[in-house]
C-alpha cells in the first residue's frame, strides 16, 4: 500500500495591483494592504502588530498582495528635488538619472539609490524629480521576513509617500518623527514641487510650529518662489504640522478632504483627521508603489544579485539591531557570569582532588622552606670533600702542592693552589704545569683560571699559582681512567697491579677477579713447578702437607684463618704476599731500615732529598716487627723530615 504524501498548502494567488506596506512604531509594526483604483487606491485593511507577532506574514499572505514594501524612518535618506524644464519623458528620466549619478557620486551603490518622475503640475512649468539616496550607514529596519511565495520585499523613504498624495493636495504636507527629531515637508509651488528633509528640535525639546514654518520658508527662498507664495506656504505647512507635532502625518483640513477622495478606505470612520495622522504615511507609500513614483519604493539594503554564503548570511542576522543587542547581552552575561562559574567549578575540583587543604598547605609551606634552604645552600655553601677531590683528579704526576685555600666567593668556592712543578719523564716541569691547567678546565667544574709559574732552577724545578672558582661543586665529573683515581688508585699508578696469586684480604687491597680463581690454577714457585695438570685423571691426588713456620717475629700475625693457605705453604709464589702498607713485612726479605739522622744532616738536606728520605722513613715506620725504641727514632726523623719538606 502507497503512502500517502502530505499535501503542502498551495500559496495563495498573488495580485500585481495589491501592495503590503510595513512601518516601524515605537509598539511593533504597522501594516496596511491597498490596491490601486483609478488614480488612487483603495485600503483593503490595515493592522498593528507586536515586535515579536509572526502573524504578519500570515496577514501578508491573506491580503494577496504582491509586494511587501516597508516605510524608513524618517531622516534616514538624503533627498534631493530636481526642477527639469519640460521635454519628452525620455529625455527627461535620461536627465534625471545624469543628475542623479552626479548627486551621489559613487557614495553609494546603484540598490541604494532611487530617482522618480513626478506627474505633471499644470501649473507649473518644469518638471520636478525626486532623488533619494539611502547611504550604508543606515541599516535596515528590523522587520519580519517575506513570505515564501515569493512577495518582493524593498524600502522606501517618507518622502516617496509625500510627494505621491501631494499630487492632490494644495498646501504643504508633513510628516513628523517626534522621536528622531526629523520633519520631512513636500510643497506644490510654482517653481515645481519642493522637497525638504530636516531635523528640528534640541536634544529632549519638542519639535515647534516655528520650525517646520522656518523650514519650509527656507525651502521656498532657495528655489526662488515669490515672498508672498513663501509666507502663504510657510503659514500653511505650519497650520498642518500644528496637530502633529508629535509625531503623524499632518495636512491642512482642505487637503484632507482631498486626499479622502484619492485613498478611499471604508474603515476611515468619521475622524478623518485622526486617521490620516497614524496611516498617512502608509497610504502614501502605497500610492507611491502603485503610481509613477514606484521607482522611489525599490531600495533594496543588499546586492539583490548576490547570494551570500553561510558566513555572509550569519553576519548579515548578526547586523540586525534585535541580533546585535541579543549578542551583546550574552556576551555581557557571559563576561559577567563567566568566571566566577569557572571559578566555582575550579574550587569544586580542588575539593574533591584535596579533601584536606590545611595538610596540604602546611606540607607546601615546608617544601617552600625547605626549597629557599636550598636555594640560600647553592649559592652560599658547597662541597669542599667534592671540590678537593676533583682537584686532585685533574693533578698529573709531577705537581707537587704546598698550599691550598678554599674559600667562598660570590660566584662560588674560590680554590687557590700554590706548589712546585717538577719534570715528569721526558716532560718538563712547564709542560706538567700546562697539563694541569688543561685539565682543570676539562673537568668542566671549574672556571676562570689562572696559572703563574716562575723560571725553573738548576733541577728543573718551578714555583707555580693557580687558581680557580669552582661554580659547579655538585656536577658528576666525568674523568678517563688514567686521571680517574676512583678506578686506578695511587698504588697502582706507581707499583702496577698486584700479581694475580696475592691475597687482597691479606694485603688490604680490593680484589681482582683474578685473585678468584678456583684451585685448579696453575702456581709457579722458585724452581719448581706443581704438577697437578700432568697427574692422570685416573690417579687420586696426593693431599700436600703443611707445614708451619718455625718461628714468628715479634708483633707477628696470628694465625691464617681457615680456608686460606698460610704464608709458608708451597701454594703461594711468595710466602708471605705482597708487601703493602697494610700489611707491613709481608715480603720474605724486608727492605732494610733506613739509617738514623740526625738534625744537622736533616738541614742540610735538599727539599728533594728530604722528600726521598721523609719516604723511606714514612714506610719503615709502618713495620710490625722493629722495637719499640726504633719506632720513636723513625717517629722523630719522620717530623724533622716534615719541618724540613716545608722549607723552600
Amino acid at each position: 500500500m502507497a503512502l500517502k504524501r502530505k499535501k503542502e498548502p498551495q500559496a495563495p494567488a498573488r495580485d500585481e495591483r495589491t501592495v503590503a506596506v510595513v512601518r516601524p512604531v515605537p509598539a511593533g509594526f504597522r501594516a496596511l494592504a491597498a490596491r490601486a483604483a483609478g488614480r488612487g487606491i483603495e485600503v483593503a485593511g490595515s493592522e498593528e502588530f507586536g515586535s515579536g507577532d509572526g502573524r504578519i506574514v500570515a496577514w501578508i499572505d491573506a491580503t494577496r498582495a504582491a509586494r511587501a514594501v516597508v516605510a524608513l524612518p524618517a531622516g534616514s535618506c538624503v533627498v534631493r528635488a530636481v526642477q527639469l524644464p519640460a521635454a519628452a519623458e525620455d529625455r527627461l528620466a535620461s536627465a534625471l538619472e545624469l543628475n542623479a549619478n552626479s548627486f551621489v557620486m559613487g557614495r553609494s551603490p546603484r540598490w541604494r539609490v532611487a530617482s522618480a518622475l513626478l506627474p505633471a503640475d499644470p501649473a507649473a512649468e518644469v518638471r520636478t524629480g525626486i532623488v533619494a539616496e539611502w547611504p550604508e550607514e543606515e541599516l535596515a529596519p528590523e522587520v519580519p521576513d517575506a513570505p515564501r511565495d515569493g512577495v518582493e520585499r524593498s524600502f522606501a523613504p517618507d518622502v516617496a509617500a509625500l510627494a505621491a498624495l501631494a499630487a492632490f493636495a494644495e498646501d504643504p504636507l508633513v510628516a513628523v518623527d517626534a522621536g528622531a527629531g526629523a520633519v520631512t515637508a513636500c510643497a506644490r509651488t510654482s517653481k515645481g514641487m519642493l522637497v525638504r528633509a530636516f531635523r528640528a528640535g534640541g536634544e529632549g525639546e519638542p519639535i515647534e510650529r516655528s520650525d517646520v514654518e522656518r523650514g519650509i520658508a527656507e525651502a521656498c527662498v532657495h528655489a526662488g518662489v515669490p515672498a508672498d507664495e513663501t509666507v502663504r506656504l510657510a503659514q500653511r505647512g505650519g497650520d498642518a504640522a500644528a496637530p502633529v507635532l508629535g509625531g503623524g502625518f499632518g495636512a491642512t483640513a482642505t487637503d484632507i478632504a482631498r486626499l479622502c477622495a484619492a485613498v478611499r478606505c471604508t474603515a476611515r470612520g468619521a475622524d478623518a483627521a485622526a486617521w490620516w495622522r497614524e496611516h498617512g504615511i502608509d497610504a502614501g507609500t502605497a500610492l507611491a508603489a502603485l503610481g509613477p513614483a514606484t521607482a522611489l519604493t525599490r531600495l533594496l539594503p543588499d546586492d539583490p544579485g548576490a547570494s551570500p554564503d553561510r558566513i555572509g548570511a550569519a553576519l548579515n542576522r548578526l547586523a540586525r539591531p534585535s541580533s546585535a543587542r541579543t549578542l551583546l547581552v550574552a556576551s555581557l552575561a557571559t563576561i559577567v557570569l563567566a568566571p566566577p562559574a569557572f571559578e566555582g567549578m575550579r574550587l569544586l575540583l580542588l575539593r574533591w582532588k584535596l579533601p584536606d587543604l590545611a595538610e596540604y598547605r602546611k606540607a607546601e609551606d615546608v617544601d617552600a622552606k625547605r626549597q629557599a634552604l636550598y636555594r640560600v645552600l647553592s649559592r652560599q655553601s658547597s662541597s669542599m670533600t667534592k671540590t678537593l677531590s676533583d682537584l686532585a683528579c685533574a693533578t698529573p704526576d709531577g705537581v707537587e702542592v704546598d698550599f691550598i685555600n678554599l674559600a667562598q666567593g660570590v660566584r662560588g668556592l674560590g680554590v687557590s693552589v700554590r706548589g712546585k712543578a717538577r719534570p715528569a719523564g721526558n716532560r718538563p716541569g712547564s709542560e706538567v704545569l700546562i697539563d694541569f691547567e688543561r685539565q682543570l678546565r676539562e673537568t668542566g667544574a671549574f672556571e676562570g683560571i689562572a696559572r703563574s709559574s716562575e723560571a725553573p732552577d738548576a733541577r728543573g724545578y718551578l714555583d707555580y699559582s693557580v687558581s680557580a672558582t669552582a661554580i659547579r661543586p655538585t656536577v658528576m665529573v666525568s674523568l678517563p681512567e688514567e686521571l680517574d683515581y676512583a678506578k686506578t688508585s695511587m698504588r697502582e699508578r706507581r707499583y702496577g697491579p698486584p700479581p694475580a696469586d696475592v691475597d687482597a684480604e691479606a694485603s688490604g687491597i680490593a680484589p681482582r677477579e683474578a685473585s678468584r680463581a678456583g684451585s685448579g690454577t696453575r702456581t709457579e714457585t722458585a724452581g719448581e713447578t706443581t704438577g697437578a695438570d700432568d697427574a692422570p685423571a685416573s690417579a687420586p691426588a696426593a693431599p700436600t702437607p703443611r707445614t708451619e713456620p718455625a718461628a714468628r717475629p715479634a708483633g707477628g700475625e696470628d694465625a691464617a684463618p681457615a680456608g686460606r693457605a698460610p704464608r709458608g705453604s708451597s701454594g703461594s709464589t711468595r710466602s708471605g704476599g705482597l708487601a703493602t702498607r697494610g700489611n707491613p713485612g709481608a715480603a720474605s726479605e724486608p727492605d732494610p731500615l733506613p739509617p738514623p739522622l740526625t738534625s744537622n744532616e736533616i738541614d742540610k738536606m735538599t727539599k728533594q732529598e728530604a722528600q726521598d728520605a721523609l719516604a723511606k722513613v714514612a714506610k719503615a715506620r709502618q713495620r710490625a716487627d722493629i722495637d719499640e725504641d726504633v719506632q720513636q727514632r723513625l717517629r722523630g726523623e719522620f717530623n724533622l723530615l716534615l719541618e724540613r719538606c716545608k722549607k723552600p
